[in-house]
């Protein structure tokens, strides 16, 4: 199991990068690694959640390298302040939980992602140990690259 963590400081609203990691199917356009994303189905989260909260789930592929891992995950969004993605069990993926948190500040907001990525074998997890070392920065990375293209023109 790897456990990473990557926090950015972003010149957007908490609700600007909120919709931004939402949109799962549209990872494919911009994400490193992902292939394809669509979401199976959505409904409102338990009352506990918040009076907006949601609930979706999602067919996922990404690969790195040669290997493809498909696998489905359950979101809950918390507008704006909070993301969170799990997948347990189901093909190679034994746990994935990434864990969005925003936090609104004066121009702009702290980004903040947690990652654990558990796959079902040794033998994957070292075939992608080195791609997934970086993948908590990587993707941080793509979603502040698509936010400056969307919201800033470039």
């Amino acid at each position: 199991m790897s456990v990473h963590h990557a926090e950015r400081f972003l010149p957007f609203s908490d609700l600007q990068m909120f919709t931004l990691v939402a949109d799962v199917e549209r990872y494919p356009q911009f994400v490193p690694w992902w292939i394809a994303a669509r979401v199976i189905d959505s409904r409102p989260a338990p009352a506990g959640d918040g009076p907006d909260a949601k609930i979706y789930r999602t067919d996922q592929v990404i690969g790195m390298g040669p290997v493809r891992l498909r696998f489905t995950s359950r979101t809950l969004l918390v507008s704006p302040r909070r993301i969170s993605v799990a997948s347990q069990g189901g093909g190679p993926v034994r746990d994935l939980s990434l864990d969005w948190w925003f936090d609104a500040q004066p121009g702009g907001c702290l980004t903040r992602l947690d990652m654990t990525l558990d796959l079902g074998s040794r033998s994957l997890e070292n075939l992608l140990a080195g791609m997934s070392s970086e993948a908590a920065v990587k993707l941080v990375d793509a979603f502040e690259r698509r936010a400056h293209a969307l919201y800033q023109g470039g």
